[in-house]
């Protein structure tokens, strides 16, 4: 199999990233990466992708097995590597690693996805709720809902990377993501977009993986990525309740895919705050598409 050149710029590890895998994993050409911060959408494009490389409709394609998160730090990262270097057909890897921690070449395609941050910030406190134990992450995820959230806006960003689980990580991320996007290969997702025209993103990620899908194709990859049928998957799966998973119930990965999740939580100070926040972070323009995509100016 033919390899590529890639640079790696730093480590993270965290909680449950370690990012040593990159320096021995050998990137081929036509692989994806899916790069994205924790919350923003990474299973849902994950199936989207794997549903496009099979070609047809193969519910729960984005498991852990047929895309794997190669820099877990809990998992055999070399078992990882290994069963994806024994691959044939065109791979799909995960990660919530920044950019500057992953193996970089010019040749993969890598999709970066985003989500609104406060909406990310309240999907993982439902993640986190649905765990069995959910340790150190309690810690971040507080009883009190306000407590948590001054966390998540006071928190920096650190060598853990989206482990921090703090709006400076996910800029940081983001950041990372655009200083190369003129390289012609990272290509953005914003989940707005995908709640708001999934049939078009799903046509947009095909033309970018430049994979041809019949109209027929189209449609029936676009049903299958609803949340209604996602969760449907789950709910009739024998793992959905498999005794050696962290979570009480899997399907509540795909709960609701709704936003502004902070609608009764926060109040007028909280948001003022997020913004002020988001100002010393991002750009006013690079604000507007992290938190809504292209479906607000």
């Amino acid at each position: 199999m033919q390899t590529v050149h890639t640079e790696r710029q730093r480590d993270y590890c965290g909680p449950v990233t370690n990012t040593d895998i990159w320096d021995s994993f050998q990137l081929r050409p036509n692989d994806v990466i899916v790069c994205t911060p924790p919350k923003c959408g990474t299973t849902w494009t994950l199936n989207i992708v794997m549903m496009l490389i099979y070609g047809v409709v193969v519910p729960d394609a984005g498991n852990r097995d047929d895309a794997p998160w190669l820099d877990c730090g809990f998992r055999d990262r070399q078992a990882i590597a290994k069963k994806q270097a024994s691959l044939t057909r065109r791979r799909c890897i995960k990660s919530h690693t920044p950019m500057d921690g992953i193996a970089y070449g010019a040749e993969p395609t890598y999709i970066v996805v985003y989500r609104h941050p406060v909406d990310a910030h309240f999907s993982f406190r439902s993640h986190v709720a649905n765990m069995k134990d959910p340790g150190r992450l309690a810690e971040q995820f507080p009883e009190d809902i306000r407590e948590g959230f001054n966390r998540f806006l006071d928190a920096p960003s650190t060598d853990a990377g989206t482990d921090d689980l703090s709006l400076a990580s996910i800029a940081h991320h983001y950041h990372q993501a655009k200083s190369r996007q003129d390289q012609g290969n990272v290509h953005f997702v914003h989940y707005a977009d995908l709640s708001s025209d999934l049939h078009g993103q799903i046509s947009r990620l095909a033309k970018i993986l430049k994979i041809d899908l019949s109209a027929k194709t189209l449609d029936a990859l676009t049903e299958a990525n609803t949340f209604a049928s996602m969760r449907k998957v789950i709910e009739t799966s024998e793992r959905r309740f498999d005794e050696d998973s962290p979570f009480v119930d899997q399907a509540k990965f795909f709960a609701s895919g709704t936003s502004n999740k902070w609608e009764g939580r926060l109040n007028d100070d909280d948001l003022r705050r997020y913004s002020e926040r988001c100002a010393e972070l991002l750009t006013p323009e690079d604000a507007r598409w992290l938190n809504w995509g292209s479906t607000r100016t």
